[in-house]
């Protein structure tokens, strides 16, 4: 389903969908220009990163060049650990604290993506968390044969767990689970133990969306009602939120 159909279907969610198709159209380029370029360094990747951004958000290249610059400084390294691209100490006049997060978040979202390596398969038993990030997941699909595949939102790893459990908790009781759902029967999962909540989708909306990310979406209000019931989400959406308000 296009980005353009979603929206005319859910016109309420337009601007987050809207921002999502941009998140998107970003990671594909950025993917194509790694595979393009004979790479010489990792410097060379966060040159693609930052120049894809540029061009995907309309924001002149040489007003992110600065970003290069604290990488550096930093001494941390985010191709192998992207998450440190968030602590960057960026002060700025132009942007409030929320959007410079939001840009991090967005700028580390393809270096996430190809900590993955084709074909790569593992699962949440171990400890729910993504075998190759080591992010908590808030977001699982049922697949045609019940089997449950979590999916991380930060490297996009899909990995099988537990029919029925938390996997921030590994609580197991069915009877300590609560189920919400919607009018497309998408449901979010509320452990009764830790007050976690995980939304999860069956195959067939796998199949109506074409995108796991897009189905958590169009699904904000569910994680409006589980949040307001004092419920959390552990991991970040798409857009790079927990919180929604």
């Amino acid at each position: 389903m296009k980005i353009e159909e979603v929206i005319k279907e859910k016109p309420h969610l337009q601007s987050p969908i809207e921002l999502y198709g941009r998140i998107r159209t970003f990671i594909d380029q950025c993917k194509r220009e790694k595979d393009r370029v004979k790479l010489d360094s990792d410097i060379s990747l966060i040159d693609i990163v930052i120049k894809t951004f540029s061009s995907v958000f309309h924001i002149p290249y040489e007003s992110l060049t600065f970003l290069k610059d604290e990488i550096l400084k930093s001494g941390k390294d985010p191709i192998k650990e992207p998450t440190t691209l968030w602590s960057l100490p960026i002060q700025s006049e132009e942007l409030s604290k929320e959007e410079i997060e939001r840009m991090l978040f967005i700028i580390s979202k393809p270096l996430f993506v190809f900590l993955r390596r084709e074909g790569q398969q593992a699962s949440f038993m171990e400890n729910g968390k993504c075998p190759i990030c080591g992010t908590d997941s808030s977001l699982s699909m049922i697949t045609e044969n019940n089997e449950r595949i979590m999916i991380c939102p930060l490297c996009e790893h899909g990995g099988s767990f537990f029919r029925i459990g938390c996997s921030y908790c590994f609580n197991k009781d069915s009877s300590k689970i609560e189920i919400l759902l919607d009018d497309e029967d998408i449901r979010v999962e509320l452990c009764l133990e830790c007050n976690t909540y995980i939304k999860s989708f069956k195959e067939t909306h796998y199949i109506k969306y074409k995108d796991p990310f897009l189905i958590d979406l169009v699904s904000l209000p569910l994680d409006i009602i589980a949040q307001r019931k004092g419920y959390i989400r552990r991991s970040p959406n798409i857009l790079g939120l927990r919180i929604i308000e």
